[in-house]
Parts: structure tokens; C-alpha cells; sequence
């Protein structure tokens, strides 16, 4: 064995340094016996710093380094070394990672075509039209890849998919391209023996008119299309009785809107013109003044009735306002000229735009076709316009993200072109298509550089870089597994829908907060504030807030383990069991999501624990968690994970603090394996802020979103440097790690070739 690290010495020299002669004793002691040789435990071949591949041993080194710092390795039954030797191999390991990173030849790698996740196609409708549609509840599932559902190697596309699409396309078209016209409204019209009782007995609903002989009403859906002002037309005629008019009240989703004296027996038209808001609407026509009169001696004048035979709903009556969003797209059809000629000039503001680059002149005579074709087998205009943008929101060069290169690459690799830049950091950082001023700057070949910083920072500053907390964030703390969670209700009564939307915007507020105030991405772990509402208030058992929505809170000394994500209930809900907390899903979900360490899966047979579902305590669960550690092949794992799991215990399955369970007292205590003691949530986060891990993760996990595919070795190597030299510095923000990736090799550049 000392022969083999005699041939790695060279592989191990740090210029200006002899390193390798103070490790040789102490790695072939410690290390080799293990992790070299016939066996290789964790899958980590030490024999990989002999190699002539640099990327290989320098990969080794850091992952050497990461174990050491954790003090996992060696594993606890091994002889250790003393606190000297330790210090001195991490200092070798981040003497041999500076000096042989900055060297490595960086390549792009290759990632797969995307297409749109379903957030990413509901923001670029929202932002190039102004509208949204409800045909995207029946869009497919995204798929999840390394955890994001903007992977080209996950996302799948099926003739579903493409159904799906083309019918929320369709919808779309209509509402952008609505054919109004105020002069020739639509005219929505409702028997009235055809809609529904709504309250009251007496009321025939048999013959050609609907007969309220009691204090009753009638029901009616109706669906508009904007808001705006409606008329309804009502033809209604009374039995009149007593010394007053039959009257009918109308109410629109159970409001009152106007009460209508009836005096005239034979039917007639009633109109009132009322202010309404698009979307579905319940409208109902109640009779009001019931009266009978029996001994009346005139027979016509015993009993009130009202009698409805039609109920009309007319409009939009008002001059529609163009939406801001839209403004451009109706601005590009010229008001003259031939058909063709209209529709060409559209097709190519609108290809654009929807397209993310140029349209080629075939491209654009194409789409006019279907224009011009529609109005010569006699449809209006506005049907060729919808279809034309229905074509065009259908097409494989919306749904998906095309990144073609340049032509000045290195050999085998090219810059994306300025279109495919503009969509990567539009997509990066608003999870939408790029507006005007990226595809204007794409378009003239100046997106790089400096020009490219400064508009990654604009980008960031507008509302809609709020993506990178509802979705980039959503999915890397899994707040969307938050619907999927189902405490015991018996357990834990008043866990709902609500108390999960509060959960979720919490956290995803946090975030915002950081990014928005340039705080440093620590403060994610251990803030002095938080947001609340009214019910999140009385959960956490905070001060209300003075309002109905959020509003930010500063947290007291005894308050501020609600300030970073571990404090949150999304977190501390999505790691637990239905029944009790999971001190092991917690530390797996430390591990995996916070410092990058995710524990590789259990040994076959020693996945569960026995009787797990039946413990109802953390002291109970703490000694079966002992025992499962005892085992050679889980305690390697379990010594940190579970310590880092029950520094959480004081925490109970949908986050509200607790000191005792049915078992008494809870401890919430755990020793690291380098023998430092963990005393509750308090003293986690320290761990965590003090931990490098953390800011690597979060830049690795941003990398991974905004280019698209995982970390390679080499990505890892670069990405763990650029994050040290930031932590250097002390502070750390977000757009600090954002603008990281966006100069970086992989997300400028893609290769080519095979």
C-alpha cells in the first residue's frame, strides 16, 4: 500500500507547497485501507488521485475534504485523527482545489431541448397577452429531474400534451382576438321555465313561462366573458292583487342589484343595465310580495303572481380597453391594406414575441395563409386572427425551448445565439419568455458581457424575478408536496387547504425578502423576521397582524426559530409522517437540500423500523433509532443525519413548538460525528450558517435550474470555487449566486458535434 501512494505523490503536489509529504502517513493510515485497494466504501476510489484526469482526483479531493470536515470519515470506529492532523488535511484539500480549478477546461455539456412547464406557459401567456386560461387545470403533470420540472430530460410530451395545448391555445385566441363589437353585443338569452328553483314551493316550472305563485325564486348560471356593463332584458308580466305591484328582485351571485315594480299583467320587456365582473355568476329572479286575497270579489285581483318568460343578458355594451399586454399585438395589424398584407405584418410581430426570434418569411407566409384562407370561405376577420395565434401558441417553437448556437465557437462548442441567451435568462429568472428589450438587444448582437450583467440585474428587480421564490424556491425546500401532505386529523385537528397556503407563502416570502434587500443567503436559515397573517399568527402564536394579508414581523430573542425555513410549518410539514414527526425524513431533507450531502439509500431489508407506525413519541422513536444505528451498515448514515433530524423533535408533524409528548420531556439533543453537540433548532442553524455546504448547494441548485441538466464533476468543482471566493468576501446575496450562473461556461455555451 505505501508503494501505491508513493505513485500518487506527484498527482497530490500543490505548486509552492510539499504537502504530500506531511499527508503520506496519515492518508495511507486513515484512508486507503478503505477507499483504495480491493475496497472502495461510499464509491470513493482514492486510487482516482493517481489518474492522469484532473477532474477525477480533484473530484476526489473535494469529496475527501467534505467527509473529513464532517468528520464522517474516518467512521467513528476507526482510529481518528487527532484535531491537528484533521485541520492540517482540510487546509492540503483547499490548497489542492485553489490552485487546481481555476485551470480545469471547462465545456458546457449538453442539455436536452425543454420543453414548457406548466408555470412557464401560464407566465408567457400572462405577460405577452394579459390573460390566463382555465384549460391549463388539464395539462399533464411535469415531470420532476433532479428535482426541477424544467429538465428536458424528465419533462415528456405525448398526444395528450399536444390536445391539451392546442385547446388552451384555442381559448387564449378567443379571449385575445374577441370579436367584440359594442353596436352588435352578444345576446345571452335563458328560458326562464328551463332555469332552476332556487328557494320557495310555489312555483311552476312546466309550461312555456316559470309561474312564482309564492315568495320563490329562479336560478340561472352565467359565464361572461370580461368585465364590463351588461343589460338584462327580462320579459315578465303579474297577477295583480292587493294594493301594491308584484315585485321582482334581482341578485347576482346572492347580492341584491334592483327590486322592479310589475304592474302590468300582460308581459313586457324590463331592462336594467348593471357594471359586472368577468367569470361565472349565479343570477336569480325572486317574486317578493306574495299576496292572496280569496274573498276579493273580483277574481282577478285575489291572488299576486309573477310570471317570467325570458331572461336575456346582453353585452358587453361598453367599448372594451384594449389590455396593456396586448397593446402591441393589436397595434401591428394595420387597419388597411389587403388581407394578406394585414395578416403578414401581425404574423411577424406576433412570431417574435411568441417564438422568442425572428420568423423566416416562410414562416410568416404560412400563418397569414390560414388568415387569409378563413376570410375567403366567408368567416370574419377575427376568426383567421384566432386561428393565426391559435397556429402559432400550438407550434413546437413555443412549447418548446430551442437553443440553437453561433458559428465562433472553439471547436466543439458555440455560444447560443443571442435569442437562445435571451430565452435561457428570461426563463432563468421570471419563469417567462423574454420581453422587447432582451430580444431588441438579441436582435443587434449585444447580449454579452457587460450588457448581459446589467440585464440579469434588471430582470431581477422587476415583480416578475418573484418566479424565483413561487417556483425555483417552491421546488427546491418541496413546498409543492405541501397539498399532498394529509396530517391525522385527529392528531391535528385544523390543518387545511388555508393553513397550507399560509405555510407555503411564508417561505416563499422569505425568500423574496432576501433576494429583493440583497440580504445575505444565510439569513435563509436563521432570519430575525418573519411574515405572517392572521391564521399563521395564532398558529405560530405571534402578534396579528394589523392587516388581512402577510405583513413582515420582527422576531424577539424567544421567537426567532420561526425565522428561518427549519422554523417554518411548509418545511417541518412536508418532512413528517401523517401521524408523528420523522427525525430521519428531516435530517435526509438537511442533507439533501441544504448541504448537498444526500445519504445514499438504505441497505435492502433496513428501510423501516419495526412497529415504526405505532410510535407516538420522540423518546420512544430516539431508542428505535439507536438500535437501528447499532447496525454497521446504517450507522454511517444514521450518526448525522438523525442528530441533525432530532434537533427538530421540538417541532411536532405540521409544525407547531412543543416541549413534551406522550413520552415526556422531549429531547431534542444529538451529538455530530465530530463530536459536537446539537441542542435544538437554535443551535442547528448556527451549524448550518457556519457550514460552507450551503452556499454551494444553493448555487449548484440554482445552476441546475437555470441551465437545465446536473452538476457534472467538473461543474461542481468550479461552482464549489466560485462560491468560497464569494463567502470570502463575507456576504453573500443572491444575485451574487444568480449572476454566477449566468456567466457561466454551461449557460452561455452549448456543444456541438457529437
Amino acid at each position: 500500500m505505501r508503494a501505491f501512494l508513493v505513485s500518487i505523490a506527484p498527482a497530490l503536489a500543490v505548486p509552492g507547497q510539499s504537502p504530500f509529504a506531511a499527508q503520506h502517513e496519515r492518508i495511507e493510515r486513515l484512508c486507503v485501507d478503505c477507499h483504495g485497494g480491493d475496497t472502495t466504501k461510499g464509491k470513493l476510489d482514492l486510487r482516482a488521485l493517481s489518474t492522469a484526469d484532473t477532474v477525477v482526483w480533484l473530484t476526489t479531493v473535494s469529496r475527501m475534504r467534505d467527509r473529513v470536515r464532517a468528520a464522517e470519515m474516518p467512521p467513528a470506529d476507526a482510529e481518528q485523527p487527532t484535531a491537528a492532523e484533521r485541520a492540517d488535511l482540510l487546509a492540503w484539500c483547499e490548497a489542492t482545489l485553489r490552485a487546481g480549478v481555476p485551470g480545469l477546461p471547462v465545456t458546457p455539456g449538453r442539455t436536452t431541448i425543454r420543453r414548457l412547464s406548466r408555470v412557464e406557459w401560464e407566465n408567457s401567456i400572462r405577460d405577452l397577452f394579459g390573460v390566463r386560461s382555465a384549460a391549463i387545470a388539464a395539462f399533464p403533470a411535469d415531470d420532476l429531474g433532479y428535482g426541477f420540472d424544467n429538465i428536458g430530460d424528465a419533462l415528456s410530451f405525448s398526444t395528450l400534451h399536444l390536445e391539451k395545448y392546442l385547446a388552451a391555445a384555442a381559448d387564449v385566441a378567443a379571449q385575445v382576438f374577441d370579436g367584440e363589437d359594442p353596436a352588435h353585443p352578444t345576446v345571452r338569452r335563458f328560458e326562464a321555465e328551463a332555469m332552476t328553483l332556487v328557494d320557495g314551493p310555489g312555483a311552476s316550472l312546466d309550461g312555456d313561462v316559470a309561474g312564482l305563485y309564492t315568495n320563490s325564486a329562479v336560478g340561472q348560471p352565467v359565464t361572461l366573458p370580461r368585465d364590463g356593463r351588461y343589460r338584462l332584458r327580462i320579459l315578465v308580466g303579474a297577477d295583480q292583487a292587493g294594493d301594491e305591484p308584484a315585485k321582482m328582485l334581482l341578485r347576482i351571485d346572492g347580492r341584491d342589484l334592483d327590486s322592479m315594480a310589475i304592474g302590468e299583467r300582460k308581459p313586457a320587456v324590463q331592462e336594467r343595465e348593471f357594471e359586472f365582473a368577468g367569470g361565472r355568476h349565479r343570477l336569480d329572479l325572486a317574486f317578493t310580495n306574495d299576496f292572496w286575497d280569496p274573498k276579493n270579489p273580483d277574481e282577478r285581483r285575489r291572488d299576486r303572481n309573477l310570471r317570467i318568460d325570458w331572461v336575456e343578458v346582453v353585452g358587453p355594451i361598453d367599448v372594451r380597453t384594449v389590455p396593456a399586454a396586448q397593446q402591441w399585438l393589436h397595434a401591428a395589424l394595420p387597419k388597411h391594406g389587403t388581407v394578406a398584407a394585414r395578416a403578414r405584418a401581425l404574423a411577424r410581430a406576433l412570431l417574435l414575441r411568441v417564438w422568442r426570434r425572428p420568423p423566416g418569411d416562410d414562416e410568416t407566409a404560412r400563418l397569414a395563409r390560414l388568415v387569409v384562407d378563413a376570410v375567403a370561405a366567408g368567416e370574419p376577420l377575427t376568426q383567421g386572427l384566432r386561428l393565426l395565434l391559435t397556429a402559432a401558441l400550438a407550434s413546437p417553437h413555443f412549447l418548446f425551448r430551442g437553443e440553437p448556437g453561433g458559428t465562433d465557437g472553439k471547436a466543439g462548442v458555440a455560444p447560443l445565439s443571442g435569442f437562445a441567451l435571451a430565452s435561457r435568462l428570461s426563463f432563468f429568472l421570471w419563469s417567462s419568455a423574454p420581453d422587447p428589450t432582451l430580444l431588441e438587444l438579441a436582435g443587434n448582437g449585444t447580449l454579452t458581457g457587460a450588457v448581459l450583467r446589467e440585464q440579469a440585474l434588471r430582470l431581477l428587480v422587476d415583480p416578475r424575478s418573484d418566479a424565483l421564490a413561487t417556483n425555483f424556491a417552491a421546488q427546491w425546500l418541496e413546498l409543492r408536496a405541501l397539498p399532498e401532505r394529509t396530517p391525522d386529523p385527529a392528531r391535528y385537528p385544523g390543518f387545511d387547504d388555508g393553513l397550507r397556503t399560509s405555510f407555503r407563502r411564508q417561505t416563499e416570502l422569505l425568500f423574496l425578502t432576501v433576494l429583493r434587500e440583497n440580504r445575505d443567503v444565510r439569513e435563509l436559515l436563521d432570519a430575525d423576521f418573519t411574515h405572517v397573517d392572521a391564521r399563521l399568527a395564532e398558529f405560530y402564536g405571534l402578534p396579528a397582524p394589523p392587516g388581512d394579508g402577510f405583513e413582515r414581523v420582527a422576531l424577539a430573542s424567544d421567537q426567532r426559530l420561526r425565522g428561518g425555513v427549519l422554523g417554518h410549518g411548509s418545511v417541518l410539514a412536508v418532512t413528517s409522517n401523517p401521524t408523528r414527526t420523522s427525525p430521519v425524513k428531516r435530517g435526509k431533507w438537511i442533507l439533501d437540500n441544504l448541504l448537498g450531502q444526500a445519504p445514499p439509500a438504505p441497505p435492502p431489508g433496513n428501510d423501516t423500523l419495526a412497529g415504526e407506525a405505532q410510535i407516538d413519541s420522540a423518546k420512544t422513536f430516539r431508542e428505535q433509532l439507536a438500535q437501528h444505528r447499532a447496525k454497521p451498515e446504517c450507522a454511517g448514515c444514521h450518526v448525522r443525519m438523525d442528530t441533525l433530524g432530532f434537533a427538530l423533535e421540538n417541532f411536532d408533524a405540521v409544525g407547531r413548538y412543543r416541549v413534551a409528548d406522550a413520552g415526556g420531556v422531549i429531547d431534542a439533543s444529538g451529538a455530530l460525528p465530530d463530536g459536537r453537540q446539537i441542542r435544538g433548532l437554535a443551535e442547528l442553524q448556527a451549524v448550518l450558517r457556519d457550514d460552507p455546504a450551503f452556499v454551494r448547494t444553493l448555487l449548484r441548485k440554482l445552476f441546475v435550474y437555470g441551465v437545465g441538466r446536473d452538476v457534472a464533476p467538473i461543474d461542481r468543482l468550479v461552482l464549489d470555487q466560485r462560491a468560497d471566493e464569494l463567502l470570502a468576501n463575507g456576504k453573500v446575496t443572491l444575485p451574487d449566486l444568480l449572476l454566477v450562473v449566468v456567466h457561466s461556461e454551461p449557460f452561455l455555451r452549448r456543444s456541438v458535434g457529437r
